[in-house]
């Protein structure tokens, strides 16, 4: 099968707005992929869309949260100019921001953010994006059987030079007849978190195995999750969440 071409020319509207909403959170590369772009051309329309012209004096919460959001994603290069900043100034910002962790119970859109960013983040990152220590962050997300993404991962480890044995704890071991019967038993039912606790495993391993077998949810797990999702993001996602 051969790989659909890269789209070239003009932008269309919808393109910039997915432009606009993608790259602060996933960075040229994946952005690139999802719009089917060159990362050059990306990264050009970025700079020409989202920057902003310079700002001086105090650090806004507004600037913080767009800091925050795009810190580990986007390079500085280019995270700079969409802050109207110099590049040692918004480093300087993520370490001040990195050194003044919150404490106490997490909020439902802290642990969204938490799932949202956590497998394309390095945790070094994820202490300035969610203003969490670093052993909290690493509670929290085994709490959540979450993972780093495998890709992101790989690459990460390739720019720090890791030793081959740190690769291969990254793999899952093989899904056996036996967990695959129980995946089974249990997928329709419960939510991912559930299974996966149940199991051992990821959350993403869970949803990746399922759609491999075809399996859906019932009716009524797919309502509560939906419930679930608004009400973090729309309803109470400043309420404390459950710890």
């Amino acid at each position: 099968m051969t790989e659909r071409p890269l789209r070239g020319g003009n932008w269309s509207v919808q393109e910039l707005e997915r432009l606009r909403l993608l790259l602060p959170r996933r960075g040229v590369a994946a952005t690139a992929l999802l719009l089917r772009r060159s990362p050059e051309a990306t990264a050009r329309k970025a700079l020409q869309l989202l920057r902003v012209p310079p700002r001086r004096g105090a650090w806004t919460d507004s600037d913080d949260a767009r800091l925050r959001e795009a810190w580990g994603a986007v390079e500085l290069r280019l995270l700079a100019p969409m802050l109207g900043r110099t590049q040692a100034e918004v480093r300087r910002r993520a370490v001040e921001l990195g050194a003044r962790p919150r404490t106490g119970p997490w909020t439902r859109s802290e642990i969204q953010a938490l799932k949202d960013l956590y497998g394309t983040r390095r945790d070094a990152d994820l202490e300035v994006c969610l203003l969490r220590p670093a052993a909290e962050i690493a509670a929290r997300a085994r709490s959540l059987c979450l993972a780093k993404d495998k890709r992101f991962a790989a690459r990460a480890q390739a720019a720090e030079a890791a030793p081959v044995a740190a690769v291969a704890r990254l793999r899952m071991p093989r899904w056996t007849h036996a967990e695959e019967a129980r995946l089974r038993e249990l997928y329709a039912d419960r939510d991912n978190l559930a299974v996966a606790r149940e199991l051992g495993r990821t959350v993403a391993s869970i949803a990746n195995k399922a759609n491999l077998l075809g399996l859906k949810k019932s009716s009524a797990v797919l309502a509560a999750i939906g419930r679930t999702n608004i009400e973090a993001r729309y309803g109470r996602g400043e309420a404390a969440a459950e710890q």
